[in-house]
Formats: C-alpha cells, structure tokens, sequence
C-alpha cells in the first residue's frame, strides 16, 4: 500500500499553500494522525505485553515484595520496638532491684540494732 506523499517546502515542512489535489491537504493529515495513533496504541500494547504477570515476573515482584516487608519488619524492630521494650524492662527490673535492696538492706538493720 503506497500512501501519497505530501507537498513540502524546501525545509521540509508541509507545504499548505499547495493547490489541493482529489485528497485535501487536511484529509490526508488526518489520515497520517490516524496512523500514528495506531502505531502509538500498538507501541502500547507491546509495553503492556512486556510487563504481563507471567508467573516468573510475578513470582520474583512477590518475592521481592516480601523480602522488602521483611526488612522494614527488622528495622522497626531494631528502631522502635526493642529500645522501647527494653527501658521499659529495665525501668522494671531497677525499681524491683531497688526495692528488694532497700527491703534487704532496712530488715538487716533493724535487727542488728
């Protein structure tokens, strides 16, 4: 299928003071845009085909997803939740240490006086 060429100037760009021929000028542009936008839509579905879920593709995203969920997992708890449980714990073990010391400390003396 040949398609007609379109009239040009010495630059290169359409010529529009060019006398019509049986198409018009505009026509043929049309015809032209509608072409590019076929080849644009198939450009499209090709970038579609490329990034189909095969189960490869998609097992290796899911993979990949759950080894990022689990490093984030591992980092909030070295960040937040350890640190946090672990003055908490310590507040509680000191005050109990404390107690007992002071509990130990006073029974000893009282009985010694």
């Amino acid at each position: 299928m040949s398609t007609p060429t379109l009239p040009t100037t010495a630059d290169g760009y359409i010529d529009t003071a060019a006398p019509e021929t049986k198409d018009t000028l505009l026509q043929r542009i049309w015809d032209i845009d509608e072409q590019l936008s076929d080849i644009d839509s198939i450009d499209d579905d090709s970038d579609l085909s490329e990034f189909s879920t095969t189960s490869s593709t998609s097992t290796r995203d899911i993979q990949r997803e759950w080894d990022e969920n689990m490093e984030q997992g591992r980092q909030l708890f070295a960040i937040v939740i350890f640190p946090f449980v672990g003055r908490w714990l310590g507040k509680k073990v000191s005050y109990w240490v404390w107690t007992r010391f002071l509990q130990h400390h006073y029974k000893f003396r009282t009985i010694g006086a």
